[in-house]
């Protein structure tokens, strides 16, 4: 049983300690410009003609490269860089409730960076009429794809005490699902089917077009959990030595790893999805049937 004062303190400690600097507030006004400039790029906003941020949804996941790693670097490598961390697991708290504390408080400030964002949106409405839908479908995708990735982050962060290694190792770990669609493009074949598969770029090009299917949910949830134990198992090598439980606990890394696959092809053939769009851009009329 988790329990929740437990997580919430560990999460208004991690979440204020990370706005007790400047370091944070920068970070978070970089995003927002960079965000912007992606997203009203002359070239590709106004020729497309559209009132969608489809020109920022090219490139938002390599700009949570750099962004979710900047964010997780210092959820563990700090803890570990002032040997905070060896206090913080003498405390009457389970490992499950200490890592659900520091994610929660990297997703806050992750949401923080996300509502100041929203300005995007307000620009969108006097340069146009943006679709409800699409635009909670694509900030669904936004929020759904950074806390997958931070998760991934946070692997990166427990293996160094160095915050500007776990930033270069955090970014690339990212990349792996950021760029397994593209690799899978390069390979061709079955391989390119399986590759694009894990990718991310399928589940988050459902949600930014405003399509909310079964098969992006299950693979933003599955990768988030995978990444999650994965903290608990790196986090075990503390309570246990030798061989057997890293053995038993790696065992069972692998067993969620492929329940997940197996979860995300059940549910992108089942084909349930919902179509957020006004105009049921997606969805096939009664006479088309």
């Amino acid at each position: 049983m988790i329990r929740r004062h437990v997580v919430q303190a560990i999460f208004r400690r991690n979440f204020a300690a990370y706005f007790g600097s400047p370091t944070g507030y920068v970070f978070i006004a970089v995003f927002v410009v960079l965000s912007a400039a992606m997203a009203f790029w002359r070239d590709l906003f106004f020729t497309n003609n559209l009132a969608n941020l489809e020109p920022l949804n090219r490139f938002f996941p390599y700009l949570l490269l750099f962004f979710v790693p900047a964010v997780a670097m210092a959820i563990w490598a700090e803890e570990r860089k002032q040997g905070t961390d060896e206090l913080l697991f003498t405390l009457p708290a389970r490992d499950l409730e200490i890592v659900l504390g520091k994610y929660f408080a990297g997703l806050g400030i992750y949401a923080v960076a996300l509502g100041f964002s929203l300005s995007h949106v307000v620009v969108l409405g006097f340069l146009g009429k943006p679709d409800p839908g699409v635009m909670i479908g694509t900030y669904l995708g936004y929020g759904l794809l950074g806390a997958a990735l931070l998760a991934v982050a946070m692997t990166a962060s427990l293996l160094t005490s160095s915050q500007t290694v776990a930033f270069i190792l955090g970014a690339l770990f990212c990349a792996v699902p950021v760029f397994l669609g593209d690799a899978g493009a390069i390979s061709g074949g079955r391989l390119q089917e399986w590759l694009e598969g894990l990718g991310l770029d399928a589940a988050f090009g459902d949600l930014s077009s405003g399509v909310v299917s079964l098969g992006s949910l299950v693979y933003f949830a599955s990768l988030t959990t995978l990444f999650i134990y994965l903290n608990l198992v790196l986090l075990a090598r503390r309570h246990t030595e030798g061989g057997g439980a890293w053995a038993h606990f790696s065992a069972r890394w692998v067993s969620i790893l492929v329940i997940g696959i197996a979860l995300g092809i059940f549910a992108a053939r089942t084909g349930a999805r919902v179509d957020l769009t006004s105009e049921r851009l997606h969805t096939l009329t009664k006479a088309t049937r």
